[in-house]
């Protein structure tokens, strides 16, 4: 009966949280595994869900933002990334695949990072800016579209809260993108799940690997 209770309270304490983030603001759990939490959230302007990761990593904070902002790493570890551009003014130019019958898409996100003294967190903000509506600096630069596509939406951030007296940092991983084509929901939710757990799972093995 001890052991009843005791179990009771742990797993009453330890889910109570997990509950409230899912029904906070419309969130769902959709994934947990390697010490990677996924939720996703569906939104009204669009059939794609939004997604947001959360983990926890060791590791320098100017290593990882380096490393998240170094275009010629993504194909190495975001989730369906074909290859990326650092344009200037802090532009990035992203390719990523999609299954056949479709085009590939593309993005171009204005990317801005905010530090927060008071919070001691690093804040990387990405908007999805429409080829038609960049400066013209800017679309000189990019690639020829030829058959691809540009995302109607990818939009969201990177959240890297630094713990006060070591390198373990706090991650959250929230974006929200619309490829514009018809896809299955089951295709669309495994992908949008992917596109969170693989790209962060993939950069937790990345900073272990350095840390050995």
């Amino acid at each position: 009966m001890l052991f009843l209770k005791t179990f009771l309270l742990l797993f009453f304490f330890i889910a109570t949280p997990l509950a409230a983030l899912e029904t906070r603001q419309g969130w769902k759990l959709a994934k947990q595994e390697k010490g990677i939490t996924v939720y996703t959230r569906k939104l009204a302007n669009s059939n794609y869900p939004e997604f947001r990761g959360e983990m926890n990593i060791d590791a320098k904070i100017d290593e990882l933002l380096a490393f998240i902002d170094n275009g010629e790493n993504c194909a190495n570890w975001r989730y369906k990334c074909i290859k990326m551009l650092n344009l200037s003014d802090n532009y990035i130019y992203r390719l990523s695949n999609l299954p056949w019958p479709f085009s590939n898409r593309y993005t171009v996100m204005k990317s801005i990072t905010h530090f927060d003294q008071q919070k001691n967190c690093y804040t990387v903000k990405l908007t999805n800016i429409k080829r038609s509506q960049l400066p013209q600096t800017i679309q000189t630069q990019l690639p020829t579209a030829k058959d691809m596509v540009q995302m109607r939406y990818s939009d969201g951030y990177w959240l890297l809260k630094l713990a006060p007296t070591d390198n373990n940092i706090q991650i959250t991983y929230q974006m929200h993108g619309d490829a514009d084509a018809t896809l299955p929901s089951e295709l669309i939710q495994l992908g949008i799940v992917n596109s969170a757990f693989v790209t962060l799972n993939n950069l937790k093995k990345h900073f272990t690997q350095v840390d050995r």
